[in-house]
């Protein structure tokens, strides 16, 4: 392929395959031209799909194509206890979960991804309700720090704010894996 048909314009027709960015959560505006006013995001139907699989349930989110465990304190969740951030990360590359291998701890916007930003505060979990067991505590992400790599990205499942923790602290653990690859 020569870099002109390479270049996508009207008139080579190529499909360039996308996904949206998930919505924050936010529906009132506050000021304008801020994220209730905007409500920006996956407007394609359904978000999310559940499903059966070898017994397991399992969420496959449509605007990032990941798939997640239904329950976040089943057997995708660790069966809801703590973790250390290495043997989390073991655990999670270990587990076989409704027929599948590749699952891992997500990225911290991995995460993010399934925080509605309505929901949460006061005590309350801010994962979609879609999920089963939210809870809101501290969980683990996978990425690292790059200063102090003793740290890693953690997730607060009560308002979605990320922050730094030593890795040697136990949180919570929550599989992901890709539910479907764009090549």
């Amino acid at each position: 392929m020569d870099s002109k048909s390479s270049i996508i314009t009207p008139d080579n027709k190529q499909f360039v395959f996308t996904r949206y960015l998930p919505k924050s959560g936010q529906t009132i505006q506050y000021v304008a031209g801020d994220d209730g006013d905007w409500e920006a995001g996956w407007n394609i139907g359904a978000r999310f799909i559940t499903k059966t699989i070898s017994g397991d349930d399992i969420v496959i989110d449509r605007a990032t194509g990941l798939m997640w465990p239904r329950d976040f304190a089943g057997d995708g969740g660790f069966s809801g206890g703590l973790a250390y951030w290495s043997g989390g990360v073991g655990w999670c590359g270990g587990l076989n979960f409704a027929g599948f291998t590749d699952w891992r701890l997500p990225n911290v916007r991995e995460l993010l991804s399934i925080c509605d930003y309505s929901l949460g505060g006061g005590g309350a979990s801010c994962w979609y309700s879609i999920f089963q067991n939210r809870v809101p505590d501290t969980w683990w992400t996978s990425t690292t720090q790059a200063v102090t790599t003793t740290n890693a990205f953690i997730v607060s499942g009560g308002n979605g704010n990320t922050a730094l923790a030593d890795k040697d602290l136990q949180k919570r653990i929550f599989v992901v894996r890709a539910g479907c690859t764009w090549k």
